[in-house]
């Protein structure tokens, strides 16, 4: 059995981690800084500088320190006044470096794209060892034409941090399911704890944990350590990933009680200290109010979510499913429920490959369950890796019943004989080609992908908005369209934080029954959701449909995720 690539598989591998990186260092120089930018490179900049891990709890601070430290190291202005907090620390940062604003983020979204292709080597490594190296290759491929993978793999947020994290707590998982010892569970242990300083909605790896670990306890009895072995297992796990959680936080807080912690008014966690006010947790304190702000954070709002037309409140309990169904290319929609049927009838293609689709199944069960913010695709974005891995084997072996490509790895099924063999081969480069196709197709305007029953990107605001297309990436275009236009300057509604004047755009806050001329929209806007823009002068809390009015009208252009309107 190989445990190495081949020298031709390695090369492949190299080009494609290289067609990834180039892809997504062009959309980082063309995108402007989207809204969750604006807040999470300073708030790193700020616990470099100062040591406050307790800013903006939700979000963890390591992924966001990580991509401030060539910021850092560029001598970028620094100097908030004491006490600023959160978004404001944005608008400071902002205004202190608008002249090298972008370039500064460019710099940034770098340490993104690095930690992107972690995860597309663990992707490939995790699908060499489970079905060898033609399956590993393509699912390094489906990785590299990834639009979801593309679009959020070069912008300073969490979202494929988190992914890393979540990917290599299941890959340790994995192993430890094979060699059942102390030593993976350490590993294990650590990764879970890694994978929590990446992301706070790590918490569910434990429940994928369990589950995965109760299929093995049933399928191979006859290799079973016992109850008090996996009791010692996970014991071990636990601790250790107890350990790097504290770690990463200085041991902040840790043990102090639970009700000393800034929870959320009439909160799960906030009740569970009104009847145990005793409780003490090991854990930081910002990583409880964290996890409690996850738990709690957009209930009791006006309607904000969007979904096929309709906003909402409360939110759908399928609005992720949606949300992965709508941006998902289509052949690898496809290919990932095939392969799950398959696998659910008992086809499987590797050993213990139930550590892949387990946990698929409850990453989109916790997202229904606990998941209130109804924003976007990217909080199931870990699925992507795993399905990827999941249908690569039925894909490559299709391929190779006509390439002969013969990689090593995990023992596999037989290539298909006979005349026939080109129908599963044609079909599988037809997949692969139609989504590499579709993602170059709108490269580099990532998030705007959507697939054809979806709409496709022209049409898929009509269905989603905010992260999944819109999220303030586009005054970069929108400058470019208006000097190819010889706009001089435009009624706007921005869906974004920062000032449209940082990317030389001129500009007057878009108000009906005033504004006259050319006028530009954000899709976020156009389709109702509200925010935060110019009214009345000041900036200020926007009302959902403030900008419903202009759908009557029709556009004539479009910049990206703006609309552009000709007014009387």
């Amino acid at each position: 059995m190989r445990t190495r690539f081949s020298r031709r598989g390695l090369a492949i591998a190299v080009a494609l981690l290289g067609a990834f990186a180039l892809q997504a260092i062009a959309a980082a120089r063309r995108d402007s800084v989207t809204i969750d930018e604006f807040l999470h490179l300073p708030v790193g900049l700020h616990a470099l500088h100062t040591g406050d891990l307790r800013q903006d709890p939700m979000n963890s601070q390591v992924p966001r320190m990580l991509a401030a430290l060539p910021v850092l190291a560029s001598g970028a202005e620094w100097g908030p006044p004491a006490g600023t907090i959160s978004w404001n620390l944005g608008y400071w940062f902002l205004q202190a470096n608008a002249a090298r604003y972008h370039e500064l983020f460019i710099q940034a979204r770098a340490v993104i794209v690095l930690l992107s292709l972690l995860v597309a080597v663990v992707t490939a490594r995790w699908a060499f060892e489970l079905y060898g190296e033609g399956a590993a290759l393509v699912a390094l491929f489906l990785f590299a034409f990834s639009p979801s993978l593309l679009a959020h793999g070069h912008l300073v947020t969490l979202d494929m941090s988190g992914t890393l994290g979540f990917l290599v707590a299941l890959y340790a998982n994995w192993r430890l399911l094979g060699d059942p010892s102390p030593r993976r569970a350490v590993w294990l242990g650590v990764a879970i704890g890694a994978a929590n300083l990446l992301k706070l909605s790590g918490i569910v790896l434990f429940a994928m944990m369990f589950a995965t670990w109760a299929v093995r306890i049933v399928a191979e009895r006859q290799r079973d350590p016992g109850a008090a072995g996996w009791a010692r297992l996970l014991a071990i796990a636990g601790l250790v990933a107890l350990l790097v959680v504290n770690a990463g936080y200085a041991f902040d807080g840790t043990l102090t009680p639970l009700r000393d912690a800034t929870l959320a008014d009439g909160g799960r966690l906030a009740r569970l200290a009104e009847a145990a006010p005793w409780l003490r947790l090991p854990l930081p304190r910002p990583f409880v109010d964290g996890v409690d702000m996850v738990l709690e954070v957009g209930k009791d709002r006006e309607p904000s979510y969007f979904l096929a037309g309709e906003l909402s409140a409360d939110g759908w309990w399928y609005y992720h499913l949606a949300a992965f169904a709508a941006k998902c290319p289509l052949p690898v929609l496809l290919a990932s429920i095939a392969a799950i049927v398959a696998w659910a009838l008992g086809h499987s293609r590797g050993q213990r490959d139930y550590a892949l689709f387990v946990p698929v199944a409850l990453l989109f069960a916790a997202n229904t369950a606990f998941n209130s913010l109804y924003i976007g695709e990217r909080h199931v974005l870990a699925a992507y890796p795993l399905l990827y891995i999941a249908v690569s084997p039925w894909l490559a072996d299709a391929i190779e019943g006509v390439w002969g490509w013969r990689g090593g790895g995990a023992a596999r099924t037989p290539a298909s004989k006979g005349g026939l063999r080109w129908v599963p081969a044609v079909v599988a480069v037809a997949a692969l080609a139609w989504t590499a196709g579709g993602t170059l197709a709108v490269r580099p305007r990532y998030l705007q992908f959507f697939n054809e029953a979806a709409g496709g990107p022209e049409g898929g605001h009509r269905l989603l908005i905010d992260s999944n297309i819109d999220w303030g990436q586009d005054l970069v275009r929108l400058r470019e369209w208006m000097g190819r236009n010889r706009v001089d300057s435009v009624a706007l509604a921005y869906f974004g934080r920062v000032h449209p004047s940082v990317y030389g755009i001129a500009f007057t806050p878009l108000e009906r029954g005033v504004s006259r001329g050319t006028a530009v929209v954000s899709a976020s806007l156009l389709m109702g959701r509200p925010y935060f823009w110019y009214l009345g002068g000041r900036l200020r809390w926007v009302p959902h449909e403030t900008y419903g009015w202009l759908r009557s009208h029709t556009p004539v252009a479009r910049v990206g995720s703006m609309f552009v309107f000709d007014l009387p």
